[in-house]
């Protein structure tokens, strides 16, 4: 299979949003890999993407998954709230479920009930993939969980 082309896309709309947010399913987020730049309004989060978009429903001889490293970057970011996880844990590992747009902003939902609440206007948020994927055996799994509505 060929080199896939890294991912550059612009989210302005809950449309857009949507398609950022299934690409961005089961991110790993370091704790330390999230800043807020509170004097240049951005949030930016470096993550370690599933990459969805080639990820074949089984594995055949020979195939893997990939995964690769990406920045979400959120412009116009007037306040940043949080749940659900502690910021000084800096080792530890967010699991990105979905963003969700709300009132006035974004919602970073994550695993176990933690949560990013990016307050911003107008919404631009930006995910790019930043490095060569790499293959892995794992597959997300989400057999148990709710269907997403």
């Amino acid at each position: 299979m060929s080199e896939p082309k890294a991912l550059r896309l612009i989210a302005r709309d809950a449309d857009d949003l949507k398609v950022v947010s299934a690409c961005l399913q089961d991110a790993l987020v370091p704790v330390s890999d999230i800043a807020w730049l509170r004097e240049e309004g951005q949030l930016a989060l470096a993550v370690n993407r599933f990459m969805w978009e080639r990820a074949p429903e089984h594995l055949g001889p020979g195939q893997f998954y990939h995964r690769t490293h990406a920045l979400i970057r959120i412009d116009g970011v007037s306040a940043v709230r949080s749940r659900g996880y502690d910021r000084r844990q800096r080792a530890d590992i967010l699991s990105l479920l979905s963003l969700q747009p709300v009132d006035a902003g974004v919602e970073m939902l994550f695993a176990n009930g933690a949560a990013i609440h990016v307050t911003l206007d107008p919404l631009v948020l930006t995910l790019a993939d930043m490095a060569s994927p790499w293959p892995t055996r794992w597959r997300p799994d989400h057999a148990d969980a709710d269907p997403i509505a």
